[in-house]
């Protein structure tokens, strides 16, 4: 595999992450536009009030502009005056009174002056170390045209312009926060038909290969759905056919099994030569053994068909499942000179009877072949903490503990057994439990030995 399908795989692309970026992107770029455009159009009502008021402190000037006696213009305004002019918390201000030509007539001298003609003017300056605006005025007075220049410090246009960028981005954060949940609320809100496909997926065991529900899947992954659910048809399709084969194969291997088996019993009854019932006897063996194989792939695929069919489960009994199948092999343990015993205790639970009987027979069935003459082979059943299980316990020779989960597994047989199974018997057991939602456990017996196997249900 290519180092970028690893990273593809370990880093898959996101359909919220997507959707996220290409909605709050665009927010935040219009957000931030729509921030700027306010602070710089609530700058121009700011810029020209603060300009009204430095035109205000011209024409005062302007006003007390008049002359001397010998016809010049000069500057009446009193010192107290002047200072109420110059008064103000956070700015400097500065004024120059000059003639038309130049010549200085009071204020501050090192003023600049914009404008020597008619008209008012604006600029922005820099003056004793520190960014002013300017603003000049040409009057007329008694003495002649003069031109009044008034500056002021910017202190108090940058704490308003401070103040309307803030509130601004205040209100822009605030109205981002609300985008921003309303686009994660749509964006959950629109794949939630997703995550209802993938529950779907999520609740149906692997073998359930029913087609999903389009009910309320959206026009944009109905073709993904539908696809899946061809896949799904054309592997039950598969599984199906196989199932029909092994079914077919084990119905039609099952009687002449049978018939084959009988005669060879006669035969080696009847058979007085030792080494000709000896050989007789060993054929007849082989013969049980595919029998039982071929009653066990038939279970097999019986049970794959209740797990994908998801057959509906009925209110059972199990001290009445235990009985019966205890019933029906007690003649088998009286042969084994195993002592096959129950211990029962109320539980219900809903399920698939025969699957069941079929499950625990194979249990009892292998702890009466593994467990010597003289042995005993206990079936249990009843309530652990509130759930229903069957246990069955023998005095056998055991599993070792680190073949317990193998033997699960369809044709293993565990190390130390004897006689010639299939492999098959606790695989039904798995697969049974399986169909259930049962979990199965493997331990040793009492005081160490035998084994002890439990099919633990869910609570009901």
């Amino acid at each position: 595999m290519s180092p970028e399908t690893e990273t593809d795989i370990e880093n898959p692309p996101s359909v919220r992450s997507r959707l996220l970026l290409l909605l709050l992107l665009p927010a935040i770029g219009i957000l931030s536009i729509g921030t700027l455009s306010d602070y710089f159009t609530s700058s121009i009502p700011f810029r020209e009030a603060y300009d009204q008021a430095l035109l205000d402190s011209a024409l005062a000037v302007a006003d007390h502009v008049g002359s001397d006696a010998s016809g010049k213009p000069t500057l009446e305004l009193p010192p107290a005056a002047v200072a109420v002019l110059r008064a103000d918390r956070s700015d400097s201000v500065y004024f120059k009174v000059a003639t038309r030509d130049g010549r200085f007539i009071a204020g501050d001298s090192d003023l600049p002056t914009l404008s020597r003609t008619a008209g008012t003017s604006h600029a922005d300056a820099y003056y004793r170390n520190e960014p002013i605006r300017l603003l000049s005025y040409p009057a007329q007075s008694a003495g002649g045209p003069v031109t009044v220049t008034v500056g002021e410090t910017l202190h108090k246009r940058d704490r308003a312009r401070a103040r309307a960028l803030s509130t601004s981005l205040a209100v822009d954060f605030g109205e981002l926060g609300v985008v921003l949940t309303m686009i994660l609320i749509g964006v959950r809100i629109s794949l939630h038909p997703l995550r209802n496909v993938e529950a779907q997926i999520a609740r149906r065991s692997a073998k359930d290969l029913s087609p999903l529900s389009l009910a309320s899947v959206p026009r944009e992954i109905r073709s993904v759905v539908q696809t899946l659910n061809r896949l799904f048809g054309t592997v039950r399709a598969t599984n199906d056919a196989q199932r029909r084969f092994l079914e077919s194969a084990a119905h039609q291997l099952r009687t002449p099994l049978t018939g084959i088996s009988a005669q060879l019993e006669l035969m080696s009854t009847d058979e007085v030569d030792p080494a000709r019932h000896e050989r007789l006897t060993a054929v007849l063996a082989g013969a049980r053994r595919l029998t039982h194989t071929t009653q066990q792939l038939l279970t097999l695929a019986r049970s794959d068909q209740a797990a994908s069919l998801n057959w509906e489960f009925v209110p059972l009994e199990l001290p009445a499942l235990v009985e019966g199948v205890v019933t029906e092999r007690l003649a088998a343990a009286d042969l084994a000179g195993v002592d096959l015993g129950a211990h029962i205790e109320p539980a219900k639970l809903k399920g698939v009877s025969w699957l069941l009987s079929e499950a625990l027979g194979n249990l009892v069935n292998n702890a009466i072949a593994y467990t010597p003459a003289g042995g005993s082979v206990t079936v249990q059943c009843g309530l652990k903490e509130g759930a229903p299980y069957l246990r069955v316990t023998d005095s056998g020779v055991g599993i070792p503990p680190a073949e317990r989960e193998r033997v699960l597994e369809r044709f293993f047989r565990a190390s130390n057994t004897r006689g010639g199974g299939s492999g098959l018997g606790l695989a039904i057991v798995q697969e049974v439990a399986q169909v259930h939602h049962a979990t199965v456990s493997i331990d040793a017996g009492p005081d160490g030995k035998g084994t002890s196997i439990e099919m633990l249900f869910p609570r009901p």
